[in-house]
């Protein structure tokens, strides 16, 4: 991104150069956020996959960083695959937050009365679908990338 935004010749370059960097930073800072708050906020349970939005925040955070510096296939290709695993964890993390908030409130989902409550329960929905949002960013920026 540092090297194509500084090779632009055209004002039409520089600022697409300009907004990938922007939209990757949205995305590295994303991931350290998060990364940091899921430790912060000691978000294990007994199961291990209370761990894994920590763990892809992890790894989420050198490959973008990388992106930064270089733009190869080697670098580009896992950062795309890493940005997908990170919108699937956000899904999935949003439908298991809203599956336990339905369990203690024991409502149903497949209603809407349900389905509220379940939203508003002790477990933020949204709060798992950010790791959805950084991922999609960052893919977009990967995705636009030409060799």
């Amino acid at each position: 991104m540092v090297e194509a935004l500084i090779k632009a010749k055209t004002e039409e370059e520089r600022l697409l150069e300009f907004l990938r960097s922007i939209f990757l930073l949205i995305a590295m800072v994303g991931f350290v956020f998060y990364g940091m708050e899921h430790w912060i906020l000691d978000h294990w349970t007994e199961s291990w996959q209370s761990k894994i939005p920590f763990f892809v925040s992890l790894v989420g955070f050198p490959l973008t960083l990388l992106m930064f510096f270089h733009r190869g296939k080697w670098v580009r290709y896992p950062f795309l695959l890493w940005m997908l695993v990170s919108v699937l964890t956000g899904i999935l993390g949003a439908y298991y937050h809203l599956v336990w908030n339905a369990q203690d409130a024991e409502v149903s989902l497949w209603n809407l009365a349900g389905f509220l409550e379940a939203f508003k329960g002790s477990r933020p929905v949204l709060a798992a679908l950010a790791h959805t949002h950084v991922g999609a960013v960052a893919f977009v920026v990967g995705i636009t990338i030409r060799d």
